[in-house]
């Protein structure tokens, strides 16, 4: 970590000496917790600036993480329900391994006076049961992207495949 200097000060005095920004905070937050296992955090942060002057729609941005929906054909329903199931199974990877940090950390710190080792395990895998919820969450999204698609294609198979046309059969009526 840059400016953390030598290896005998604290935790808390790497944070305050960190160079900037989240994931120093990020890195204090979790060197601040206890031990000596410290995961890796790296912190990824899009920002978009509409640098186009008021009122213009030259340079609009979206504010959806998807980006804009347009539902104008078949192709642009699937792609967004992939898109949509990559995200949440990204989400919940991440959820899921953050939760299983955050347990092993938590149950790593020292137990409130009057309290054994296994409540304080147990503490943390109460905290870290909401981030695994988190992640169940995800995954179920990433399930329903996935269902609404194929609900897409069973309600409107009709209008997505053009049906093949019957000759009109004539047959004039003779008197």
């Amino acid at each position: 970590m840059a400016g953390s200097g030598s290896q005998n000060r604290s935790d808390s005095s790497k944070f305050a000496n960190a160079a900037s920004g989240v994931g120093a905070a990020a890195g204090g937050f979790v060197g601040a917790m206890g031990s000596s296992f410290v995961p890796p955090v790296n912190v990824t942060i899009n920002r978009t600036t509409n640098k186009g002057g008021g009122g213009q729609q030259s340079g609009r941005t979206s504010q959806f993480v998807l980006g804009e929906p347009e539902f104008n054909n078949t192709d642009d329903v699937r792609n967004y329900c992939n898109n949509l199931r990559a995200l949440m199974i990204q989400a919940a990877i991440e959820l899921a391994m953050a939760a299983k940090i955050l347990e092993a950390r938590l149950g790593q710190a020292m137990p409130v006076p009057g309290e054994n080792a296994i409540q304080t395990r147990m503490r943390a895998k109460k905290v870290a049961w909401k981030l695994k919820r988190a992640s169940d969450g995800a995954t179920a999204s990433a399930k329903n992207a996935v269902a609404a698609y194929a609900a897409f294609q069973r309600e409107y198979a009709d209008l997505m495949r053009p049906r093949p046309q019957r000759a009109a059969t004539t047959n004039p009526f003779k008197f």
